[in-house]
């Protein structure tokens, strides 16, 4: 399934939706899945997008700088981080949206 398949589909979900943008030549997030995976029964999806092979979908969503985390739920924004995050800092944003 393509990528704006995938954000399709879960738009119309009732989890919350982590997009990942990255690009090949920027930081790796692999850490992220684990993480999600510790929250029970799907509450999480994670999609990642490379930017640059999906560069539709980034500019879709207005993004032009990796790393960047967008987490909506049906669709609608409801955080936006631009640049570096930590564990830590993922977490708290989850269990502020969960």
């Amino acid at each position: 399934m393509d990528i704006e398949k995938q954000l399709e589909v879960a738009a119309q979900s009732d989890h919350l939706v982590l997009i990942v943008f990255y690009a090949d030549w920027s930081p790796h997030y692999e850490w992220i899945g684990p993480v999600l995976r510790t929250y029970e029964r799907r509450v999480i999806e994670l999609i990642n997008v490379n930017i640059e092979e999906n560069k539709t979908v980034a500019d879709s969503h207005n993004i032009d700088t990796v790393p960047a985390f967008l987490l909506l739920h049906k669709g609608h924004e409801l955080w936006r981080q631009v640049g570096e995050l930590t564990i830590g800092e993922l977490k708290e944003v989850l269990e502020d949206f969960k």
